[in-house]
């Protein structure tokens, strides 16, 4: 599904940047952050994001077929009888991966997820269509071992990657999710704002497929991601606005934030939550109540392409 990035920079709606850090401070060597902050999730941006830790296992294998997750802080994920091991399902188009818990019997909930692990970050996005609202999930990005921003100069870096997630909607008659991926454009200027520097970006060109992974359709519209400032101590972006845009018109909300990895900034893992609707379009072609409502968590890996 990658396709040429649009002209995205007059498309930006940017909002005021946000504030505070959701890391604990982390010591520097030679200019790069140690891991003591390397891990980003989600509870500071909705309480309902409670997942707060994965652990990865490629079970010694060179295929992904086999590979497991487990994801720790989802309650009622059927963990007594998996350990909280989340078993690969199928590959996206876009090189993440699908991830789905145990399905269980009362009492119990099955989760689904989206998983992609580069050089130097992992990022992981979480939920259930078991409860009547959204329900619990999470959004982590992680920096794999140390990391810095990228060097110092007057014009910015342009970071593109991919974007995956899951798509929990409800309304009349109607309670569905669905895995949703995309492209990532992520613009950094490391010398402005002072003292800081300053991070924004795009998510375009988004697709919806069944959690059986059939293609379902485009989804109109983009992810404004609003310009947010770096922590250079931690290698950083603080938490900012985060808005869904169809046309000319907002149908969601929510906040992103996301780590640097690697030696010289080469990758940056973010997280994204937003509550809204779906477009007048998304609602027309994929027969949707006119009162749906939907809530996205996502995650992307972009890489810096100078």
């Amino acid at each position: 599904m990658i396709r040429n990035f649009l002209a995205v920079s007059a498309l930006i709606g940017l909002a005021a940047c946000g504030d505070g850090n959701p890391f604990t401070d982390g010591e520097t060597v030679d200019g790069e952050v140690t891991p003591s902050d390397s891990v980003l999730t989600g509870e500071d941006l909705d309480e309902q994001m409670t997942a707060n830790n994965v652990e990865y296992d490629d079970n010694g294998t060179a295929t992904t077929a086999d590979d497991t997750l487990v994801i720790n802080n989802l309650p009622f994920d059927n963990s007594d009888l998996s350990g909280g091991t989340y078993t690969r399902v199928a590959a996206l188009p876009n090189g993440f991966e699908a991830y789905e818990s145990p399905a269980g019997g009362g009492g119990t909930r099955q989760y689904f997820a989206v998983f992609r692990r580069a050089e130097h970050t992992q990022a992981t996005a979480t939920a259930t269509n078991d409860y009547i609202g959204a329900g619990f999930g999470g959004v982590i990005a992680e920096r794999l071992g140390s990391g810095s921003t990228p060097d110092a100069r007057p014009s910015s870096y342009v970071f593109t990657g991919e974007y995956a997630g899951l798509r929990v909607y409800r309304g009349e008659g109607l309670a569905d999710a669905t895995y949703v991926i995309g492209d990532a454009t992520v613009y950094v200027d490391v010398l402005d704002f002072d003292e800081a520097g300053a991070v924004e970006g795009i998510v375009n060109n988004r697709e919806v497929y069944s959690l059986a992974g059939a293609y379902i359709g485009d989804i109109d519209g983009y992810l404004s991601l609003a310009t947010a400032s770096i922590d250079q101590d931690t290698a950083t972006a603080s938490s900012s606005t985060a808005v869904s845009v169809a046309g000319s018109e907002q149908i969601g909300a929510g906040e992103w934030s996301a780590v640097f990895g690697g030696p010289n900034g080469e990758e940056l893992a973010g997280i994204v939550v937003i509550d809204g609707s779906p477009s007048e379009t998304e609602i027309a072609d994929f027969g949707l109540p006119d009162d749906t409502t939907v809530r996205e968590n996502g995650v992307f890996i972009v890489f810096n392409g100078g």
